[in-house]
């Protein structure tokens, strides 16, 4: 198979709605006036086709396996062969309590969030915004990024900044610092040094992290540099945003299929088959345009601190299903500023203690998210969520807990209901620990009543 055509007639057909219609009355003639040789059958490309149409890739799997598993070593060599895919999944952080509040958000996560969209994301621990805004305004933007006001140059005293937030995150997090965008609701190419900030990233951290930007066009060299500078630094992959149909028909061709086999498109244009999550300004527009918006996703791929270099601020986050109190995708834990290095780390070891503790003892109010419901019959439980279901074996002592874990229970009622019988030598019982390092404990601090003293 060729890859790279292969990879752009996914994008043609993906992309281009007249490019659809030909394929779809006549696919060889297509191929051709697309200057395509994908080399595989045509019936293969027409099964990829309704699929794409339909979200079903159900009969794909069945009637053409070994192209499929042809498609999946080639995708999981491109994985293995990028240091940065390598590093979001394998960092051994140097924190262990971040890493298990990120690894709660994950599975808390897997009930709520469509299975197939999480397991894809990266999930990033450091997000840095170069600037204020951004200068693509799209009209689907899933962080409603206000128009671009600044960018963080690269000064002298901003230069001693960075590598200072560099090096802490480092000190603090270990590899996992390396898991990080320097972007967020910021386009990177609006900054004419974002070069320089890459190159004092990857010193500090030996990896160098893709790019998502709405401007491939607006200087091909500048973005063929950048990308070939990141291949000389293990990092083949750049990711490009498509607003217009004409804006994808110029990217074809300013850059050959073999030039961009390592670049992602999002395919963002209207005629697109492609769908936003249902955040920011799409979640705005969404009664405009019936069945662009994917249920239950987010572009959030971030658990941990998005630090913007202008304002000098810091914020603790995690993906979450975008809704009313959440229109962007992410659940906001906290927010700080900071003047330096110093001060930042004096703001992360607060946000440590507070947001990041050592178990359920340090809650003080249990209860479950409301997305899970409880079902108890004869001894054992189920917990059923939109994605996932939980069943085991429970006691009736850890039944009457989890009743009350559905509207939630003070530290004082559970040490006056079930302190005596669920607590061995001042540790919570083994159903909350299940519970906790499954993530199906709430911590979000809207929930708690009274105190947030320690238990």
């Amino acid at each position: 198979m060729n890859f790279a055509d292969y990879k752009r007639f996914l994008e043609w057909y993906m992309g281009d709605d007249e490019f659809r219609e030909r394929f779809d009355c006549a696919p060889a003639a297509a191929l051709r006036e697309a200057a395509l040789s994908p080399e595989t059958s045509v019936e293969f490309l027409q099964a990829i086709a309704a699929g794409c149409r339909s979200y079903n890739f159900r009969p794909v799997m069945e009637r053409f396996p070994a192209e499929l598993a042809e498609l999946r070593g080639f995708a999981a060599a491109l994985e293995e062969a990028n240091p940065f895919t390598v590093r979001c999944r394998n960092a051994c952080g140097g924190n262990a309590r971040f890493e298990e509040w990120r690894e709660r958000r994950r599975r808390a996560n897997r009930a709520v969030l469509q299975p197939l969209y999480f397991d894809r994301s990266f999930n990033i621990a450091v997000a840095y915004e170069l600037g204020v805004g951004c200068s693509g305004q799209c009209g689907f933007c899933c962080f409603d990024a206000p128009p671009l006001q600044e960018n963080f140059r690269y000064t002298p005293e901003n230069r001693e900044l960075w590598r200072g937030v560099l090096a802490l995150f480092c000190e603090l997090l270990g590899d996992r610092a390396g898991a990080a965008a320097l972007y967020w609701a910021t386009d990177p190419f609006d900054n004419p040094d974002l070069e320089k900030f890459y190159r004092d990233f990857y010193e500090l951290n030996q990896v160098w992290p893709p790019i998502t930007t709405r401007w491939p066009l607006r200087d091909p060299e500048r973005t063929r540099r950048f990308a070939g500078e990141g291949r000389e630094h293990g990092q083949p992959g750049c990711r490009f945003s498509m607003t217009e149909r004409g804006e994808l028909r110029r990217f074809f061709r300013a850059f050959s299929a073999e030039e961009a086999m390592d670049w992602s498109l999002v395919l963002n244009n209207p005629e697109s088959l492609n769908r936003y999550s249902a955040s920011g300004r799409a979640r705005q527009a969404e009664p405009e345009m019936p069945g662009r918006c994917q249920e239950d996703t987010t572009s959030c791929c971030l658990s941990g601190f998005l630090v913007n270099l202008c304002r000098r601020s810091i914020r603790l986050v995690s993906p979450c299903v975008p809704d009313e109190a959440n229109p962007y995708g992410f659940h906001l834990w906290s927010e700080a500023s900071f003047r330096d290095a110093a001060e930042l780390e004096r703001v992360l070891g607060g946000m440590q203690e507070r947001f990041f503790p050592e178990g359920p003892e340090a809650l003080p109010f249990l209860r479950l998210p409301p997305v899970w419901n409880l079902e108890i019959s004869g001894g054992r439980a189920e917990l059923t969520s939109r994605y996932l279901v939980r069943r085991f074996a429970v006691s009736p002592q850890e039944a009457a807990l989890l009743e009350r874990l559905k509207t939630g229970i003070s530290r004082r009622e559970f040490d006056r209901e079930f302190g005596g019988e669920l607590a061995f030598l001042g540790k919570t019982h083994g159903l909350l620990e299940t519970l906790w390092k499954s993530g199906m404990l709430s911590e979000e601090e809207e929930n708690w009543t009274g105190s947030i003293s320690r238990w």
